[in-house]
Formats: structure tokens, C-alpha cells, sequence
């Protein structure tokens, strides 16, 4: 029995070898049908087969799908009213809630492209990706708006939806909330602003609407940009299409399809991870609303919450980042826990260390689980996960064999040269997740999609790794410049081109460094120009700095002052040095 009907087997058109084949479940195809619809047209064919199931969970309030297509009908008839047109960026500045959900699928249903960022990005940040896609309409929390409010007239918007987490609470939550949490966010004067509307008036202009709305958006169309460092670790904006998105789904379906599992129409998965990243929008949030399960939304993590989540709901599948599952582990809340409702695990965002795979495995397996943590490994030119561990495996040390349908191969540094098996290399995929574009960055998109000898397109992800002779990927290290922290990915030159602005500083270097918890925290090693002494209050007005420019994962934890830094024969700051000094000390 398939898990989901969306689950057709096709003909094998890529005549590529794929010793990991005989890895997949006996139930998994090796090549996929995929649908001709958008993410939209996904949504609408399950709540249509399944009305009654609840798509939703929100602390406390459950949305059944045909509730959701409704409330995402309306949506896109009010973002209609606003001025919002097709091929229009709408940006999403939410936490995981059901308006930053309805938002989503409305903005896909009007054929606009939905723009993904924190909700807790710096004002400065906030102008970038606004800027960088044309951005005139925004969803933004209440607690997030006074960073848009900052650099609000140095952009050019049209319309702000101002929601707010009370906006799906029932009256009991909602005071709970405002004791906890809701006194502490400054009211919204959308009398002194006329671009301001609330997300329950804005919802009034749909109900009043008499437009149909009609889209000219094809599957293979840009619909959703979400945010990376690219190869190079300078903030880009990725470009991905409705097929990007319903592929990945369908590839995620087909490696879970196996017998023993059963349908999952009615399953729920925990939705920890941010809809602005491409596994909690995709895995946690698009995956369940294509098949009928449902998803339940957590704004906020922390271990205890999340204790409280599994325990109340008993989902059959949670995702999280390696960060997530150290913290589980030291829970005194889930040593209770009956971890036996749980059909998979899922990892990624960051390498995993080995010693965690077998903790929470053995935590699991005491707890009445008979799965195991299933690592995976993508990016976000990739949507999201696009190589994944088979759930028989014991491989502890790979990131696993790819999805259906997708290539992966390595090749030499700097060529398109293929290598054999167990040598390292950078890693090179192709598939249907693939993304469109860099937006707007023509040539940094041919640097990184490149058409090799064999005519197939490939990305190259800047990661080094290896294949072993059965097929199984292990990665090795990034040839780009980037930190890991907490499952974010950090980008050393966009801080350093921050901490550069301060008058008192000369030069300038960020690093990862090893942490318990955090995998790896950011420490900024400055040199001060002359006239200038090593001081609190300099360390204290950069870090103010930064906080102007800078998400809250991206601020240094540590500052040091030097007389000089390491450099390289052409005069480079060498950061790899002060990483090996660091390690060696």
C-alpha cells in the first residue's frame, strides 16, 4: 500500500548510473511522476479529497483544510484589493503561524512570488531583501515591526499586513499570551501610519471582494525566493519554482514508502523549523498540506515547549536541526516521553557529529521508538534536503543516498572533472529541486549552474565530500566561507563589512569556532586603527553596530582585539590561520 496516491512511478529517462539504487526501500520508485500544478493547485486537491482533516494545529486552534483553502481564497482576493498583481513580490516576515501559512499559498494562488525572511532580521536586513526582489507588500508581526518601521522610508511600499499571534488564539490563550509575552511588544499606531492595516482588516477587504482570481503562474514558474550565501557567502536571493517545491515533496514521499508505514494523510508532523528555510517551508509545512496531514505550527522553540508539544499532540514525524536534538537530550521534560507514535526523524541544516546520532537513537529506542534519526544533506539551491540516510542504514558517518530523481557525482575543485569513488571532491547534484536562478545575479548563477560534458546541468555547492563504491555521499568540509551556528548559516564577510563601518576599526576577521551546543559560535577578531585603545565601550558600540545590520544568529559571541592579523602572501586576512591557532591553543 502507498503512503499517498502522489506516489507514480515513471519511466527512467536519465540513463545515469545510480549504484545507490539498490539502497532505496522496495517500495521506492527510482524515477517520479510529477504533477503539472502549482503549490497552490496542490493545496486545493487535498482540501478537496480531504475537507474534514485538520491541516493546522496552532496552540490550540485547529484549521481543517477546507476551513484553510477559504481563509486562503480570501487572502489572495484581499492581496488583489491591495494592488498586489501577478509576478509582484509579497514578503513574509513571520514565525511558523497559520497567517504566515495562508499568506503563502495566497500569494502562489494570485501568481506573485512569495519573498521568505526572519521575522527577527535586523532593520538593515530587512531593507536588503525587500530591496533586493522590489518588495512593495509585506506580512510582518507586531513584535517585528518596529525594525521595519527603522528603514520603512528608505523603501518603497505600498501596503504593510501587521498580524499579530493572538490574531488564532482563543480568548483564554490570548490572555495567557499577553501575560507572558504580548505586553512586552509596543502597540502598533496605525493611525499615525496609512500603509498600516491589520491582519484581521485586511481580511475584511476579501470578504467584501466580488474579484475572481485568475493566474497565468505554470509550474515551472519563479514562485518563492528564500535567502543564502551561495557558494560565496554573500547574501543572495534563490529562486524557485512550484516544481521545485511539489518535487521535493514527492521525492520525500517516495523514500518514506514502505509497508509498515501506512497511510500518513492523518499524521501530524511538528513544525519547528522556520517557514523561511526551505526544510521547515517544504518538509514540515508544504509536504503534510499535499497529502492531508497536518501540521503543527511551534512560533518559538525551546526544549520544554517542545516537550510539551510531543507530549500533547504524539506526532508521527519531527524535524529539527542537530541543536534541537542536543537540547532534547538534556530535557528533563522528555525523559518521560513515549517516543513510540513516531514514524521518522529527520536531521539536517548542519553536519551531524556521530556521537549524536547514537544518543538520540539510544534515547529513542529506550523510549519505545522503533525508528531512527535519518540525516540529510542539501541546500538551498536545492529547496532544501536532497540526499537523505535510508532508514536501514548504519552508516553513522554518511549524509546518506540521494532522492529519486536527483544526481549527485563529484568532481575535482574549480573543473567539471569527475572523480572516482573515495576520492574528496566538490559536490555536484542535479535533479528537479534544482533552482531557477540567483534573482537578478546572472553571473554569479552561471558560476555556481554549469552544463558539464555528460549535457546535464549541474549545481556545484561549494561542499566538499565523497561517494563510496556503493553510492553512499559523505561530506567533508565547505570550500566556501561559512558558519554553522545553531542551523543558521552565517556568512563571516557580512559581518565583517558591518564591524568595518565603526570609525575605530582598521581591519577586520570573523570565524566559527568549535562550541558544545551551537556546533560552531562567532568570534570577530578586529584591529584598531592608531589613536585608538582596546576598550568595553568600542567592543559595546560595535556590537550595537551590529545589531543594527545583523539577525540575532549572526552577532558575534566573542570580540578580540589584536595588534595584528595573520595574512596571506597576497595580503589577505588568513582566516584559516586564526581557525588553526584557535584549535591548536
Amino acid at each position: 500500500m502507498k503512503i499517498s496516491p502522489l506516489i507514480i512511478e515513471a519511466e527512467d529517462k536519465l540513463n545515469y548510473n545510480r549504484p545507490w539504487l539498490k539502497f532505496y526501500n522496495k517500495d521506492t520508485p527510482a524515477n517520479l511522476f510529477y504533477p503539472d500544478k502549482t503549490i497552490y493547485g496542490m493545496l486545493r486537491d487535498t482540501s478537496k479529497n480531504s475537507p474534514n482533516n485538520n491541516a493546522l494545529e496552532f496552540m490550540g486552534k485547529k484549521i481543517k483544510f477546507k476551513k484553510l483553502i477559504s481563509e486562503v481564497d480570501n487572502c489572495a482576493r484581499a492581496l488583489s484589493e491591495i494592488g498586489v498583481t501577478e509576478k509582484d513580490a509579497v514578503t513574509i516576515c513571520m514565525p511558523n503561524t497559520p497567517h504566515a501559512v495562508i499568506m503563502f499559498y495566497a500569494i502562489n494562488k494570485l501568481g506573485a512570488i512569495a519573498n521568505m525572511i526572519h521575522p527577527l532580521s535586523a532593520p538593515k536586513e530587512i531593507e536588503f531583501y525587500m530591496k533586493h526582489v522590489d518588495s512593495k507588500f509585506i506580512l510582518i508581526g507586531d513584535f517585528s515591526y518596529r525594525n521595519l518601521n527603522k528603514v520603512q522610508d528608505n523603501l518603497d511600499i505600498e501596503r504593510i499586513v501587521v498580524a499579530k499571534i493572538s490574531d488564532y488564539l482563543s480568548k483564554r490563550m490570548t490572555m495567557g499570551f499577553w501575560a507572558l509575552e504580548g505586553h512586552k511588544i509596543p502597540k502598533v499606531k496605525y493611525k499615525e501610519n496609512k500603509l498600516l492595516i491589520s491582519w484581521k482588516d485586511f481580511n475584511k477587504l476579501g470578504q467584501k471582494s466580488s474579484q475572481t482570481i485568475k493566474s497565468n503562474m505554470k509550474c515551472g514558474d519563479g514562485a518563492v525566493v528564500l535567502y543564502t550565501g551561495g557558494t560565496t557567502g554573500i547574501q543572495k536571493g534563490v529562486l524557485l519554482s512550484n516544481n521545485n517545491f511539489n518535487a521535493l515533496v514527492i521525492q520525500c514521499l517516495a523514500h518514506l514508502n514502505d509497508e509498515r508505514m501506512g497511510e500518513i494523510k492523518k499524521d501530524k508532523i511538528m513544525c519547528i523549523l522556520p517557514v523561511f528555510h526551505g526544510f521547515g517551508l517544504t518538509v514540515c509545512v508544504h509536504l503534510p498540506m499535499c497529502v492531508g496531514a497536518c501540521a503543527i505550527l511551534v512560533p518559538k522553540f525551546n526544549a520544554a515547549i517542545f516537550a510539551d508539544k510531543f507530549t500533547k499532540h504524539k506526532p508521527q514525524f519531527i524535524a529539527g536541526v542537530p541543536t534541537l536534538f542536543e537540547a532534547l537530550i538534556r530535557s528533563k521534560k522528555m525523559q518521560k516521553a513515549d517516543f513510540s507514535c513516531l514514524k521518522g526523524v529527520f536531521v539536517g541544516g548542519d553536519s551531524v557529529p556521530v556521537e549524536l546520532k547514537k544518543q538520540f537513537n539510544e534515547f529513542m529506542r529506550e523510549r519505545g521508538s522503533k525508528v531512527t534519526m535519518q540525516e540529510g544533506y542539501g541546500l538551498t539551491e536545492t529547496v532544501t534536503v536532497s540526499c537523505l540516510v535510508p532508514n536501514t542504514n548504519d552508516r553513522l558517518d554518511s549524509i546518506g543516498v540521494p532522492l529519486p530523481d536527483m544526481l549527485y557525482k563529484i568532481v575535482k575543485v574549480d573543473t567539471t572533472q569527475n572523480l572516482p569513488p573515495g576520492e574528496k571532491g566538490e559536490i555536484c547534484i542535479s535533479g528537479p529541486t534544482v533552482m531557477l536562478e540567483y534573482y537578478n545575479e546572472p553571473e554569479e548563477t552561471k558560476r555556481v549552474l554549469k552544463v558539464h560534458s555528460d549535457g546535464i546541468k549541474w549545481c556545484h555547492t561549494g561542499d566538499l565530500g565523497s561517494m563510496d563504491e556503493d553510492g553512499f555521499f559523505y561530506f567533508k568540509s565547505r570550500i566556501k566561507r561559512m558558519i554553522k551556528s545553531s542551523g543558521y548559516s552565517v556568512f563571516p564577510t557580512q559581518i565583517e563589512n558591518v564591524i568595518d563601518k565603526h570609525e575605530a576599526v582598521a581591519l577586520s576577521c570573523v570565524i566559527g569556532i568549535p562550541d558544545e551546543y551551537q556546533i560552531e559560535r562567532i568570534k570577530a577578531f578586529i584591529v584598531l586603527k592608531e589613536g585608538y585603545d582596546d576598550s568595553e565601550r568600542i567592543k559595546k558600540e560595535i556590537m550595537n553596530l551590529c545589531r543594527e545590520y545583523l539577525a540575532v544568529w549572526s552577532l558575534p559571541r566573542e570580540i578580540e582585539i589584536r595588534e595584528e592579523l595573520p595574512t596571506t602572501l597576497v595580503g589577505k586576512v588568513d582566516w584559516l590561520k586564526l581557525q588553526q591557532e584557535y584549535v591548536e591553543a
